[in-house]
C-alpha cells in the first residue's frame, strides 16, 4: 500500500499542528477510537472484549472504542490502570462516553474474555511495563492493540521487557518504525492505519508496487533487445561460479535485454556448462575488464568474487567507469579495513547491498548510534554517498537524499543459500533497463519477496528466478 512511517514524536508533532490549526484535539480521538471498535469488530467479531485502557491518550482511545463496541452489541469489560477520577483533558472526556463498570486494571487478569483490546500506552513508551501490566502482557490470548502494543518502544522497534503479543494493531495515520521492524514488528499482527484527520510528511514508505509501478520498465511493441539494456555480473574462480549465475539469469528474467557473465578464463569452461541466453566472456586483465564495462549499462560485482587484491582493484576499476555498479558480498568485503577509500568513489547511482554482518565492518555497529534500522541505513546512504539495501527480514533501501522505503513483503524461507545472489541480479536487471537505482532496488526487493512466498516451504535460490515471469504479467496486468 505504500504507507508512509512516521515515528511517534512525529505523529505527536503532526497533531499538535492540526490542534493550533483549529481542529478539536477530541473529535480527533473520537474518530481514533471509533477506528479501533470497527478494526476489531470486523475481524475478531464474537465474544466478550475486555478492553484495558492506560492514564493517557492510548488510554482514550480505548474508552472511546468500548463506547462504540456495546453500540455494536459487543459484550464490554473496562479495566483502567488508574482511577478514573485522575483522568483529564480528552482522556477524561473519553471516559464519560462509556457508561458501564470501570473496573481496577488488576480484577482484569482472571476476568473472562475471547478479545483484549490493549489501550494502555502507545508507541512513545520509554518504560518498561511492570506490576499487573506485564502480568497482563504475558498472559497470552487474543490482543488487539492500539498504536503499538504496549511495552514496545515506537520508535526504536524493540521490546522494552514484557510486551503484548497482538493479532492486530490499529495506528493512526502511518505507520510507525515499530510495525515494519524486526524485532517489535513480530507482536504487532495486522496492522491497520486509520485516517483521522492528521496529515503528515514523510520520506520513508512501507515497499508496495504503488511507490515504483509507474515506472517499472514496460517494453514497447517495437523494442529489441539493445534496448532494454546490457547488464554485466563478474564470476568468481572456476570453484565459486554459482553466485554469479544465480544474478545473471535473475537479471535476465527480470527483463534486461542481455546478460553476459564476465569470467576468469580458468572459469569459462565451468560457466558455459550452465549457460544459455546468458552470454559469457573471458575477463583476463584490468583491460578487458575496462573494455566490457564501456558496453554495459550496469555491472554486478561481488558474489563469490573472492575476498583477494583483485577483487579491490576490479571495484576500483569499475567505479572510475560510466557505468552504474551494484556491489554485493565479496566486493563489499574487500574494503573493510579502509571503508572510506570505497565511499569517496561510490556515485548516488551506485548501490551496496550488505547484510548485517558485511555493514557492521563497513559502518561500524550500528546499535551504538542509531534509534533504529531506518536510520542506520539512512546515515550509511549519507556516509557512502550511494543508494544502500540493508538486507534482513525488514530490508531497508535508503538514498542518500534521506528516502527510505522498509520492505515488508518476505518470507522466512529466503533465508537460505544464494538468496541474496538473486535479489542482486534482479536489481541490476532494472537498473539495466533504466529504472533508478531507488525504485529499482525497491521494486526487486519486493519482487524476491512475491517470488519466495509462492515457492514456499522447500525454497533453494534457483526456484526463484522461475517465478519473475508470472509476477511480472501480474503487475503488468496480463494474468490477472
Amino acid at each position: 500500500m505504500g504507507r508512509p512511517i512516521i515515528t511517534p514524536q512525529e505523529m505527536t508533532a503532526a497533531e499538535q499542528a492540526v490542534f493550533a490549526a483549529g481542529t478539536d484535539s477530541f473529535e480527533v480521538m473520537t474518530r481514533a477510537g471509533t477506528a479501533v471498535a470497527e478494526f476489531l469488530h470486523a475481524r475478531w467479531p464474537e465474544g466478550i472484549v475486555q478492553v484495558l485502557c492506560g492514564p493517557g491518550g492510548n488510554g482514550g482511545d480505548g474508552f472511546v472504542a468500548a463506547a462504540r463496541l456495546s453500540k455494536l452489541w459487543r459484550k464490554v469489560d473496562v479495566f483502567c490502570a488508574v482511577d478514573i477520577t485522575s483522568l483529564t483533558g480528552d482522556a477524561a472526556k473519553a471516559a464519560a462516553l462509556w457508561d458501564g463498570e470501570v473496573r481496577p486494571l488488576e480484577a482484569a487478569v482472571q476476568a473472562p474474555h475471547a478479545v483484549v483490546l490493549d489501550a494502555l500506552f502507545g508507541g512513545g513508551l520509554s518504560r518498561p511495563l511492570d506490576g499487573v501490566a506485564a502480568e497482563l502482557a504475558q498472559r497470552g490470548g487474543r490482543v488487539v492493540s492500539v498504536d503499538v502494543p504496549s511495552g514496545i518502544d515506537g520508535l526504536t522497534a524493540q521490546p522494552l521487557g514484557p510486551c503484548f503479543r497482538a493479532e492486530g494493531t490499529m495506528t493512526f495515520a502511518g505507520l510507525r518504525p515499530a510495525h515494519v521492524l524486526q524485532p517489535a514488528a513480530a507482536y504487532c499482527g495486522l496492522v491497520a492505519a486509520a485516517d483521522i484527520g492528521v496529515p503528515v510528511q514523510t520520506s520513508a514508505f512501507e515497499n508496495s508496487p504503488v511507490l515504483w509501478a509507474p515506472i517499472m520498465p514496460r517494453p514497447g511493441q517495437a523494442a529489441y533487445k539493445h534496448q532494454r539494456g546490457h547488464l554485466k555480473v563478474i564470476s568468481g574462480p572456476a570453484s565459486a561460479t554459482g553466485a554469479a549465475r544465480l544474478a545473471a539469469t535473475a537479471g535476465l528474467r527480470v527483463g534486461a535485454g542481455l546478460v553476459t557473465v564476465l569470467s576468469p578464463p580458468g572459469a569459462v569452461s565451468t560457466n558455459a556448462s550452465h549457460l544459455t541466453a546468458v552470454m559469457l566472456q573471458a575477463i583476463n586483465g584490468s583491460d578487458d575488464l575496462e573494455s566490457a564495462a564501456a558496453t554495459a549499462q550496469v555491472v554486478v560485482i561481488g558474489p563469490a568474487a573472492g575476498i583477494t587484491p583483485a577483487t579491490r582493484a576490479n571495484v576500483e576499476l569499475l567505479l572510475k567507469s560510466d557505468t552504474r555498479v551494484l556491489l554485493d558480498a565479496d566486493a563489499l568485503t574487500v574494503f573493510d579495513s579502509a571503508p572510506k577509500s570505497l565511499f569517496k568513489r561510490l556515485r548516488p547511482d551506485d548501490i551496496i547491498t550488505p547484510h548485517v554482518g558485511e555493514f557492521r565492518r563497513l559502518f561500524g555497529d550500528p546499535a551504538e548510534s542509531e534509534v533504529n534500522k531506518i536510520e542506520t541505513a539512512r546515515r550509511a546512504a549519507r556516509e557512502a554517498g550511494c543508494v544502500v539495501l540493508l538486507k534482513g527480514a525488514d530490508t531497508v533501501i535508503a538514498a542518500p537524499d534521506g528516502r527510505a522505503i522498509v520492505n515488508t513483503h518476505a518470507t522466512p524461507w529466503l533465508a537460505t543459500a544464494g538468496s541474496g545472489d538473486v535479489l542482486a541480479g534482479l536489481i541490476a536487471g532494472l537498473m539495466a533497463q533504466g529504472m533508478p537505482t531507488f525504485e529499482a532496488a525497491a521494486m526487486a526487493t519486493w519482487l524476491h519477496g512475491e517470488a519466495g512466498r509462492r515457492v514456499g516451504a522447500g525454497l533453494v535460490s534457483e526456484d526463484l528466478e522461475r517465478q519473475i515471469p508470472t509476477i511480472l504479467g501480474a503487475l503488468h496486468g496480463e494474468n490477472a
